[in-house]
């Protein structure tokens, strides 16, 4: 295919993945769900590293910065997901976490699964696996220590969903066969999850001798105003628990930022300003919208509290 050369791109808009409880038709690769951050790579000289929502972290990774430099190429954009490798070789997010608020982030990975661009090639246009193809290609060129090709899962989707969630991994990622990476939830790129996970906006929280004994949550619904989402009780440790009372105790507020405050009963409860994301995991969300049996995972500076909403399972187009 001949593609006409031109500059790199300042910015590019990551491609969005839509939620589906079962397999889709047609043909797809699958690979790993990454227990991370998404993060955007752009090669031109130096190297900016950015999340999804597009938030400079160049400077709070400067290894894995150094370590792309080393490849051999003049421009490009790469798109991937940077974790935390345990012992077991899963990703551990909530060590991600503790990586980024201490500022230890040299052992950090970057799983690659895209290139978007490289060397005057605006690749987007093309098959996701003539992309990849190419990615692969790049990366055997060169040993990274912190730098991985995402590898394409050779099974049927439906056992590999089981085997992950065997594993206690994230679930797994599909990618449609011949699309183009067109920067928005077009279908394209699906996910299958393990267990309900997703991110909520921290609303206001109880106080108890720990300093909190739950967090109030609540989500934004279509009409663009945020509602509550019910609490969370477990799942804090003692570190975390400071580093939340440190973060929320500037933004303490008389009133709730909610059209219609909920009747807390169980401690004192303090309303905050809504700026804050958190990720749990849940076994369900009851009919009035509520979480339950939630667990704290961890906060999620990556992503800004407005338009955090309910992440539901659609059919594709």
């Amino acid at each position: 295919m001949a593609t006409k050369k031109g500059p790199i791109p300042d910015r590019i808009q990551p491609q969005l993945v839509a939620l589906l409880a079962t397999p889709p038709a047609g043909e797809w690769a699958y690979e790993l769900k990454f227990d991370g951050y998404r993060l955007l790579a752009r090669i031109d000289g130096g190297v900016s590293l950015f999340t999804k929502n597009g938030y400079d972290w160049t400077g709070r990774m400067p290894r894995l910065a150094q370590d792309l430099q080393s490849l051999p190429i003049r421009g490009a954009w790469l798109d991937g997901e940077v974790v935390v490798q345990g012992d077991d070789d899963r990703p551990a997010f909530q060590a991600l976490q503790e990586a980024f608020a201490t500022g230890r982030t040299d052992h950090l990975v970057y799983f690659v699964f895209d290139l978007l661009y490289v060397d005057g090639v605006d690749l987007r246009p093309r098959p996701v696996e003539h992309r990849r193809d190419l990615l692969r290609v790049l990366l055997e060129q060169v040993e990274l220590d912190q730098v991985r090709f995402s590898e394409t899962l050779e099974a049927d989707p439906a056992h590999l969903l089981a085997s992950a969630c065997e594993l206690k991994l994230e679930g797994i990622v599909g990618k449609r066969l011949g699309s183009a990476y067109a920067g928005e939830r077009d279908g394209s790129w699906i996910k299958l999850k393990c267990v309900q996970r997703q991110e909520f906006v921290i609303v206001g929280f109880t106080r108890s001798t720990a300093g909190i004994g739950s967090l109030l949550v609540g989500l934004y619904d279509d009409a663009g105003q945020l509602q509550y989402a019910g609490r969370v009780r477990s799942g804090f440790t003692g570190r975390e628990l400071d580093r939340l009372i440190h973060r929320l105790r500037p933004l303490v507020r008389n009133t709730p930022m909610l059209p219609s405050p909920p009747r807390i009963q169980g401690g004192t409860v303090v309303w905050v300003d809504p700026v804050l994301v958190c990720e749990l995991k849940f076994a369900e969300l009851t009919p009035a919208g509520k979480v339950r049996h939630a667990v704290y995972i961890a906060l999620r500076e990556d992503k800004p509290a407005a338009g955090i909403s309910l992440e539901s399972s659609r059919d594709l187009p």
